[in-house]
């Protein structure tokens, strides 16, 4: 059976699902009971319907337009790798599993703690259907559900798809910076990767984030290779890479916008095949993500997609300032040191500028997703997490280690040194640049949040009588997670309400920044009236679990 046939079979079948399957059965089937009650579930399995039969239909009317294209062009330019530098990637594939299972179990904090609470009880299906808010990074949640009922609930197990995504990033790394940078460049920039205090971080980090980094690197390594041969093969691959990548979490738009704008470039040039990219690359991966998303949009227009989880009134998280502070601090803790961190940017900026003149491709694939990024979210008033921006890591880091090598270069040359101490200096700065990164790696696998630690020390110290009461967000960790029911307050009125009675008081809250700003009344309270008893800090910045204790009345 030939792929055209094939593909107007599986178009049929599309069509036919979407026009004959009654919704209450699409309910059915990913809720697992009847919910045709649910407006906002009815819309969505409608919309699902339809998108079966868009997607359908425009498979079919691309079998028929399939023979007008010319054939591919040449095949991609891919530094060749000699057997050493093969065993020396497959080394360092050893050593980033070693650093990423290392601890797994370790310290879970907030935002986990979202998602197991909130999805993790849910099947598949109800998974794919159900969507409170942004936490939910749905690609991520249905591995996460297949993990936990392959091996059992455990923080590891809830965490070990982001452990085979952020492997599976390394390696999407090599295959994408061997179309850009030379093979011993491409080795520098995994072993970067591999002992990156903030990669590791993330792969043990229950979210999506080193997902959306993986697809993100794939579909832009398919890319240059559909831009150069014209492969409806490698259009398809990306518009599929593109899909899960957006199925994971939303910012694959950021990413997608400077695709088009690289592939827009193309339109000037007399490529016989430059339309493809639009046709089998752009609009079905706009197709896939609709209908990925297709039960849920419902929800996330109403409101769900703007809520994370964690916002507050007044909260200092969407100050650009902020923002730009959070980078400045995890470069220091990233490289070790401030100084070392200095370094770094001024080597990115070489590097950045060696793109810019070689492959602005590259520079593009970096700056047009994170500037467009930082831009919206500051319009629109939303959070700016770094971490919102970890999907640009990969071409950061190539940007980095090609920048270490033309440092080494210039610098010979400034110094009038012969052939080949400009390529001897250039592999000195990129191996110093992944040395200094070693030092922070004895921090990487501390918890994240100790909120443990925190229930450990109050359990040791209260007294019969005491109570204790959590503070706004810090509620959902200790009762949500721990089940431990202690009240929780959000206001003065609410406190006060509860000091009435006899017997010491605990407050515990977390998060620092977020208290600050959003319970200013509860916060001077506690600089009034209560000691602080001790700060369990974490591997997360600003993550500090904060344990306070009334202080005692004074003797009338």
């Amino acid at each position: 059976m030939n792929q055209t046939y094939a593909g107007k079979i599986i178009a049929t079948l599309l069509i036919v699902a979407g026009l004959l399957l009654p919704t209450v059965w699409w309910i059915r089937i990913v809720q697992g009971a009847d919910a045709s009650d649910d407006p906002q579930l009815v819309l969505g399995a409608q919309l699902f319907r339809a998108g079966l039969v868009v997607l359908g239909t425009y498979i079919l009317a691309l079998g028929f337009a399939s023979k007008t294209f010319e054939p591919d062009g040449p095949k991609p330019e891919i530094s060749a790798a000699r057997p050493i530098e093969t065993a020396v990637f497959l080394g360092l594939i050893l050593c980033a599993t070693f650093l990423r299972l290392y601890h797994l179990n370790t310290g879970i904090w907030f935002d986990e703690m979202l998602t197991s609470v909130n999805y993790m009880p849910l099947t598949v299906g109800q998974i794919v259907s159900t969507y409170h808010d942004a936490n939910n990074h749905v690609l991520f949640s249905v591995l996460a559900r297949v993990s936990l009922n392959t091996f059992g609930d455990s923080v590891w197990a809830l965490r070990l798809p982001a452990v085979c995504f952020g492997l599976g990033s390394i390696v999407a790394l090599y295959y994408f910076a061997r179309r850009v940078v030379s093979t011993r460049e491409s080795l520098f920039a995994v072993a970067l990767m591999t002992f990156s205090y903030h990669h590791i971080w993330f792969s043990q980090n229950a979210r999506g984030y080193t997902a959306l980094l993986f697809f993100a690197i794939l579909s832009s390594a398919w890319l240059l290779d559909a831009l150069r041969q014209g492969s409806t093969r490698k259009w398809i691959a990306y518009a599929i890479a593109v899909g899960l990548g957006g199925y994971t979490h939303l910012t694959m738009a950021l990413v997608v916008i400077a695709h088009v704008v690289i592939w827009a470039v193309t339109l000037f040039r007399a490529q016989p095949h430059r339309w493809r990219g639009l046709f089998y690359g752009f609009i079905p991966a706009g197709l896939l993500t609709f209908q990925a998303y297709a039960m849920v949009i419902p929800s996330m227009v109403s409101g769900a997609l703007l809520n994370s989880g964690l916002q507050g009134p007044d909260t200092e998280w969407t100050n650009p300032l902020w923002a730009l502070m959070e980078i400045v601090n995890g470069l220091q803790v990233g490289f070790a040191g401030a100084g070392v961190g200095l370094v770094a940017v001024a080597v990115f900026a070489v590097g950045l500028w060696g793109f810019v003149r070689h492959r602005p491709e590259v520079a593009a694939l970096f700056l047009i997703p994170v500037v467009f990024g930082f831009l919206a979210m500051t319009s629109i008033g939303y959070t700016l997490f770094p971490r919102f921006f970890f999907f640009a890591m990969g071409f950061g880091v190539i940007i980095v280690i090609h920048g270490a090598m033309l440092s080494g270069q210039y610098l010979s040359r400034l110094f009038r040194l012969s052939e080949p101490w400009p390529q001897r200096a250039g592999v000195l700065f990129c191996a110093a640049i992944v040395i200094v990164m070693l030092p922070s790696l004895r921090h990487v696998h501390l918890p994240k949040q100790n909120f443990a630690g925190a229930i450990n020390l109050i359990e040791r110290e209260r007294q019969e009588g005491d109570r204790i009461v959590t503070i706004g967000i810090a509620g959902f960790p200790f009762n949500a997670y721990y089940g431990k029911d202690w009240p929780n307050v959000t206001s003065i009125a609410e406190l006060e309400g509860l000091e009435a009675a006899s017997g010491r008081t605990w407050l515990v809250y977390t998060m620092p920044v977020h208290a600050r700003t959003a319970y200013p009344g509860i916060m001077a309270r506690i600089a009034r009236d209560f000691t602080e008893v001790r700060s369990f800090g974490g591997t997360l910045n600003g993550g500090a679990v904060v344990i306070n204790l009334e202080k005692p009345a004074p003797a009338s």
